[in-house]
């Protein structure tokens, strides 16, 4: 083997492993932009499962003061039927 054709095999050689590595590293590229789309798109859900969260909470308290206003209610319709009672005597 001449020396011509040693230069000539090792520029082929480097071409080839020149393109392998471009192929890799865009093939790498694309999937670190997917991961990131797919990282913003967990981010957002999450940003909008602690909304709710937050309005979960909120109606929980909600519910419990409906609860003590419906106590309230009722002690005040009994004394409003006993009025009403009296009254109309």
């Amino acid at each position: 083997m001449t020396d011509e054709q040693r230069f000539l095999l090792s520029l082929v050689i480097g071409v080839v492993v020149i393109v392998v590595v471009t192929v890799l590293l865009h093939r790498i590229l694309l999937t670190a932009r997917e991961i990131n789309r797919l990282v913003l798109a967990i981010w957002t859900g999450g940003k909008r499962i602690a909304a709710n969260t937050v309005n979960v909470a909120q109606l929980q308290r909600t519910n419990h003061l409906a609860g003590a206003l419906l106590s309230s209610a009722s002690s005040i319709a009994s004394s409003a039927a006993r009025i009403g009672k009296a009254t109309s005597k």
